[in-house]
Order: C-alpha cells, then sequence, then structure tokens
C-alpha cells in the first residue's frame, strides 16, 4: 500500500510528462482510491485488528462499503470504464468528453445506492455482523449471494469488453497489461466466491482468512504497478530519451491523435 501511495503521488507530480499524461491520470486517480478501500476493507473484515481500531467492528461499513461498493467494485467499474475507453479511441478513432466521465460516474452511483442503502438498514443477522468470539465479521447468506451476485455482473461485463477489445493494436500495447490486471482480479474473485460457498464459516477459519486477503491483496495493489511501471521508471531514469522514443513510437504508428498528443516539430 506504501508503495502505491509513493507511485501514485510521483504519477500525479510528474503528471504532464506525456507517457504518464496517456495512462489517463484521472482513471489512475479512482483506480487508487478503489484499491486502496479493496485493501483496506478486506483487511477490516478478516483480521483481528479491534484490539487496536475500536471501529473495525463495524462490518457493514468494512464488508459492505469499504470492501464490496467502494473496493471491489469501483475497482471493477474503473476498468470497465478503462476498457470503454480505449475501444473509443483505438478502435472508433473518437475521443472521451467529460459528459461520458460524469455519466459514468453518476451510473456507478446509482447502483451502489440501489444496492447499498438497502442493505445498510436491514438487520446485521441478515447480511454481515461482527462476532465478539471470533474477533471478526461474519456474513449472512442472503449477503453473500446478493454481493457476490453484484460482483460477478460487473466482472461479467469486464470480460466481454475486454474480449471486444482483443484486436485492438496500439503503440504501446496497454491491452498486455489490462489482460494481466483482469487475470489476477479474476483469480482473486474466484478464490472468493469457492472459498464463501465451500468453507461456509470461512472466517472461523485462519487459513481461509489469509490465503482469501492474499490473493485479494494481491489483484489490487500490483494494478498500478502493472500499468505506470514501464513510463515511471523511466520518467525517473531515462526522462528525455524514453520522451522521445515515445513521441517517435507515435509518430511512426500514426497514433498521436488517439493518444491525445501534439508531436513536438
Amino acid at each position: 500500500m506504501f508503495l502505491n501511495t509513493l507511485l501514485f503521488l510521483y504519477v500525479v507530480w510528474y503528471r504532464n510528462y506525456p507517457p504518464l499524461r496517456a495512462k489517463n491520470i484521472k482513471l489512475i486517480g479512482i483506480l487508487y482510491l478503489s484499491m486502496m478501500l479493496w485493501c483496506l476493507g478486506t483487511i477490516g473484515t478478516n483480521f483481528n485488528i479491534n484490539g487496536y481500531f475500536d471501529f473495525t467492528s463495524s462490518c457493514v461499513l468494512f464488508a459492505l462499503w469499504f470492501r464490496i461498493l467502494v473496493g471491489i467494485f469501483m475497482y471493477v467499474f474503473v476498468h470497465i470504464f478503462r476498457l470503454y475507453v480505449y475501444i473509443r479511441i483505438f478502435k472508433r478513432g473518437q475521443q472521451v468528453t467529460y459528459v461520458q466521465y460524469v455519466v459514468a460516474g453518476i451510473v456507478y452511483a446509482v447502483i451502489i445506492a440501489a444496492y447499498g442503502i438497502p442493505v445498510t438498514l436491514m438487520r446485521n443477522k441478515l447480511t454481515v455482523m461482527f462476532v465478539l468470539e471470533l474477533r471478526t465479521c461474519v456474513y449472512g447468506r442472503l449477503f453473500t449471494e446478493l454481493s457476490f451476485g453484484i460482483v460477478w455482473a460487473g466482472w461479467v461485463a469486464v470480460l466481454v469488453v475486454a474480449y471486444m477489445a482483443r484486436n485492438i493494436n496500439t503503440s504501446f500495447k496497454e491491452y498486455r497489461e489490462m489482460l494481466l490486471i483482469v487475470l489476477l482480479a479474476s483469480v482473486a474473485i474466484a478464490y472468493q466466491t469457492v472459498v464463501h460457498h465451500v468453507v461456509r464459516e470461512y472466517t472461523a477459519h485462519r487459513w481461509a482468512r489469509i490465503t482469501s486477503t492474499f490473493f485479494e491483496y494481491l489483484a489490487s495493489q500490483t494494478s498500478l504497478v502493472i500499468l505506470l511501471r514501464v513510463p515511471v521508471y523511466n520518467c525517473i531514469f531515462h526522462r528525455r530519451e524514453f520522451r522521445r522514443k515515445f513521441f517517435d513510437k507515435m509518430k511512426a504508428d500514426g497514433m498521436a491523435a488517439q493518444y491525445g498528443m501534439t508531436l513536438p516539430s
């Protein structure tokens, strides 16, 4: 988490560096928020940190809002929108407008409000509650099925849109990065699904909580590294040379307009 925070702050500071700006800083910021809250929600839900932070006994806050809605589902939604932007720019040759960002935000807010508010108001026994003896959160059957339903619906949408983008060629092969992120997140979500349904009271088993947290942590915390490792490394060590190669590559491929860049004369 600390590494990702440093990485994100570095990208924000050098946001005008062309190879970093091409990564879409706005979506990188939203992705950073979602992965941090996903990780925080997972740790707060699965582990006995109540002795250090009393508010972690609020399982609805950590399990529903941090882990599911503003964590995993925002993470899923960001990747749906990233792939939509990818297809719109590189397949249709159209720019993405401010209005489309606003519409996407409204759609996301409506979805999480429609699910999150009613579930928050329900009795904890039907959703998720803190069990003092286990010092952790225990999920109700209704909450489990509804949560996995909304996550898998979103993730199927990611897989469909990723398939639609499979034949798009770009200057810097961003699709490979997206595929790796999709693969890691698919493993994490699939593992969670199996554990929750095979080991019914999975939170009572330390091995299940540790492995679940590991896969979720791996999926969430590697995303920024996968997306930004090349431009950040070169911004630090080979800034001018990489900038020149970046522009030369776009000029050779004729994709400056798609990346929203003006090539130097």
